[in-house]
């Protein structure tokens, strides 16, 4: 009996333990990402889908940023109160993604303004950054074809921190700043090609080392509220045609 005893409570020890970890692993996950947190889990397809099926409801001729989780998780109307912009960021979305989806989720409310950043997904799918380049050209080839007036704006690629802790919750994995680098190089030269304007946000998120700024970011790779605040400083000069 006292064995059967000492079993049963060395089983308790294990399932608490356990349930500690996971305790603090989803309480971590969502000090990082609070509500985002949430909306990120869903499905990609069912995303974009959602997202063409509210489009009927969505006035033409607004500004629509398109691109990845850290583009769904910025609250635009906090950080860019004058625009009444849309988001169309999909979590875990790549260039190709963006692509397949820029019919039924973009070109279908005929946006005055197009943001567009992307890339940083494929770069962690060993997708190169020639091609990401490729796919953000065909992006911006489509939409003007389709419509001549909207003015689109391309931001970089954002760096990362591969060395920010916690360890567990880095979210950098295979992506590299050398890579992102190399990405936009090839992205600006896709914009001075097209006549769209590259807005580089990288250059200002970088600490000394040329990674994200700590301050910027809890996980390596997604901004905290200071690091939106930094892009908005960036950005709305230019959708507001200041800059």
């Amino acid at each position: 009996m006292g064995y059967d005893k000492k079993i049963y409570h060395s089983l308790l020890t294990v399932l608490a333990t356990i349930a500690i970890v996971v305790i603090i692993v989803v309480s971590s996950y969502f000090v990082i990402y609070g509500a985002n947190g949430v909306t990120m889990l869903k499905d990609k397809d069912k995303k974009a889908a959602s997202y063409a099926n509210a489009n009927a409801d969505v006035e033409h001729g607004r500004v629509i940023f398109l691109g990845d989780s850290i583009t769904e998780m910025c609250n635009l109307d906090k950080y860019y109160p004058t625009l009444g912009a849309v988001n169309r960021g999909i979590s875990g979305d790549s260039t190709q993604g963006m692509l397949d989806r820029l019919e039924s989720n973009v070109i279908s409310i005929s946006p005055q303004k197009l943001i567009i950043l992307g890339g940083t997904n494929d770069l962690d799918r060993d997708v190169t950054p020639r091609q990401v380049a490729d796919n953000i050209n065909k992006i911006i080839e489509i939409t003007q074809d389709k419509l001549p007036n909207c003015k689109i704006y391309v931001q970089s690629i954002y760096p990362v921190n591969s060395i920010r802790k916690p360890t567990f919750l880095n979210k950098v994995y295979s992506r590299t700043n050398e890579n992102i680098s190399l990405a936009n190089d090839y992205i600006y030269q896709v914009c001075q090609e097209k006549g769209c304007i590259y807005i580089d946000v990288n250059s200002h998120l970088k600490d000394s080392s040329g990674n994200l700024k700590n301050i910027y970011s809890k996980d390596g790779l997604h901004l905290t509220h200071r690091g939106y605040e930094q892009v908005a400083r960036i950005v709305a000069p230019y959708i507001n045609d200041l800059s």
